[in-house]
């Protein structure tokens, strides 16, 4: 909405580029084009945002004059999308016409108020990545001097990385210590040929490698606890109901923490974050092996600071919190980082039908259940100061979000902000976000003051593990209940079922047996196994059974194993044939 004292206007500039073009996409544009394509229109994630720096007097010729040397120079400011015979392509145009909004409005006291305002209006409509620039700009005047600036790309266009690339150029453009006769930046249509070439195809391989390694033994789920009103929903055999929420915890002794724990360890302070991190959940859940999804804005092969492109896919970081202390554990996060940035340029139609095989082979899902997004050094240079000296949590609700848990870490200098958002507050209520956040905290002050020993986690970060009763056995690296995964049984078999825990003498040594009755279209071990893959999606502690007994019907008491055992077996046999794992992803 226009406030009463505004005035908005459109300047209208024609940008030619170095080249038009046309070509493949690069594989971090497809992985994008992927999951921006399930989002929703307005889905927060499929935008990013910058506020530049603007110098004083700054004239609105000058201001516009950098941001369509930005659209001139970085070919992404000027990509289309498109449907190709041979899959999605990019489209650079050589020439386009840049729209740039004009609002006339006197300064603020608070200079992030009227930015954010200003970034708000642009995000109101989607792009059209088939016809639209991926980009909006507006600048905010009085009289003739621009007293703000800001920027919405698609997230087709720019990464965290790349805003600060641009943000950079902006200013430098002003300040005159950068012009339009720089060297030419690599390009993503450059980015595709080199993953084209020999190299970049075995880097690739060698990522899928990494990836499958770690699929095969990561736990069923980051943080298995029991969800609110899980009895009920069992008895029912009704749905988790998802509930987003999202905590901000602001922690100004966690960033001074952090400028001690870096100087002793070396690490960086994100490999200080996620281990204290790491070292929490563990210590929470009895899962001494920690797996989170971390996009990653991997630069190799070009120079890092002068790309502007969606690069980032997702890294797989595998922490084995078995250290004895936190400061081996800093250190082992430190090297698990990096192989994780290496191994995330990846073929993403290839990783998701290895993440369908492996979920088949194991009975689980794949799901991208636990994320750290660093997003630190790429924040605005005008992200408000934290102004207290206390420690706090900001709750918020957000729209459209799925995952168990992200936590975005957006500042560690001045004050440690470390956001928690969960798709799911039935499964992680307030309390216990609140719990992982002041824990992290916790453990961080902690660390300043030297070494810890993990097994002191529990007392310093306030964290009690999480109390498990019969109904929980820890399988194929998993913590599962039984109770869950007979609630599966029940609402993907048409007929009496019942499964079993046997074995379990030494680690992941246990197995599930499902004793089942043959019903119309559950005749054989591969019928019964897709449909409770299929049913998988709303528990986090089920996995599917290891092997499935059809009898022609069920005994009297379904809860005696013996009684099962007794009925004539139709079939049986673990339901992972080669042709029933084509269909495991359906």
């Amino acid at each position: 909405m226009t406030a009463p004292s505004e005035t908005v206007r459109t300047v209208r500039l024609r940008v030619d580029g170095n080249r038009e073009a046309q070509g493949p996409l690069t594989l971090g544009q497809a992985n994008t084009l992927q999951w921006i394509s399930a989002l929703s229109d307005d889905h927060f994630l499929s935008l990013v945002q910058w506020i530049f720096t603007v110098p004083a007097g700054t004239s609105l010729e000058r201001a516009c004059a950098a941001l369509a040397a930005l659209v001139r120079r970085y070919e992404s400011l000027r990509t289309t999308y498109h449907d190709g015979p041979d899959g999605p392509v990019q489209r650079v145009a050589g020439t386009v016409e840049l729209s740039i909004e004009v609002h006339q409005r006197p300064a603020q006291p608070d200079r992030t108020a009227l930015p954010r305002e200003l970034i708000s209006r642009l995000r109101e409509r989607p792009f059209d990545l088939s016809r639209d620039l991926p980009l909006r700009f507006a600048v905010a005047v009085e009289g003739d001097l621009v007293h703000a600036a800001v920027a919405v790309y698609s997230h087709m266009a720019a990464d965290y990385v790349s805003l600060t690339v641009l943000g950079e150029r902006f200013t430098e453009l002003l300040a005159g210590s950068a012009t339009d006769e720089d060297e030419p930046p690599h390009q993503p249509l450059d980015r595709a040929a080199r993953e084209r070439s020999p190299q970049g195809l075995r880097q690739a391989d060698a990522a899928l490698r990494y990836w499958s390694s770690i699929l095969r033994r990561r736990p069923r789920c980051v943080l298995p606890l029991r969800a609110a009103g899980a009895e009920s929903s069992a008895q029912d055999g009704g749905a988790t109901t998802l509930a987003p929420r999202s905590a901000d915890l602001y922690s100004p002794r966690a960033a001074a923490a952090l400028d001690r724990i870096t100087a002793r360890t070396g690490a960086s302070r994100a490999m200080a974050v996620i281990a204290a991190l790491a070292a929490v959940l563990a210590t929470r859940c009895g899962q001494r092996h920690v797996v989170l999804y971390s996009p990653a804005a991997n630069r190799l092969g070009m120079r890092p600071r002068d790309y502007v492109g969606t690069v980032a896919q997702d890294g797989l970081i595998s922490v084995e919190v078995d250290q004895p202390d936190y400061d081996a554990l800093v250190r082992h996060t430190g090297t698990a980082l990096l192989r994780a940035n290496r191994n995330s340029v990846f073929d993403a139609d290839a990783l998701q039908r290895e993440h369908d095989r492996i979920a088949h082979e194991r009975g689980m899902p794949m799901i991208r259940d636990g994320v750290f997004n660093n997003i630190s050094g790429n924040a605005p240079p005008d992200l408000p100061k934290v102004s207290t000296a206390e420690t706090f949590i900001d709750w918020w609700t957000p729209a459209g979000f799925t995952n168990l848990l992200l936590f975005h870490l957006v500042r560690t200098e001045q004050a440690l902000i470390l956001e928690l958002i969960t798709g799911d507050n039935r499964h992680l209520p307030d309390a216990e976000m609140e719990a992982l956040l002041l824990g992290t905290e916790r453990v961080l002050a902690t660390a300043a003051t030297g070494n810890v020993p993990l097994d002191d986690v529990g007392d310093i970060a306030g964290i009690e593990p999480f109390a498990r009763d019969g109904d929980w056995h820890f399988v194929d690296h998993s913590w599962i209940q039984l109770s869950e995964v007979n609630r599966v049984l029940r609402a993907a078999l048409t007929g009496p079922a019942r499964a079993f825990v046997v074995g379990g003498d030494e680690p992941d040594g246990a197995t599930i047996i499902a004793h089942l009755a043959a019903a119309d279209g559950i005749t054989d071990p591969a019928q019964a196994h897709l449909a409770c893959l299929r049913r998988l999606a709303d528990s986090y502690t089920a996995i599917t059974p290891h092997r499935y007994v059809l009898h022609p019907g069920a005994p009297a008491d379904p809860a005696d194993p013996q009684a099962w055992r007794e009925l004539p077996v139709l079939a049986e046999g673990d339901g992972r044939s080669a042709a029933a794992g084509s269909e495991a992803g359906t």
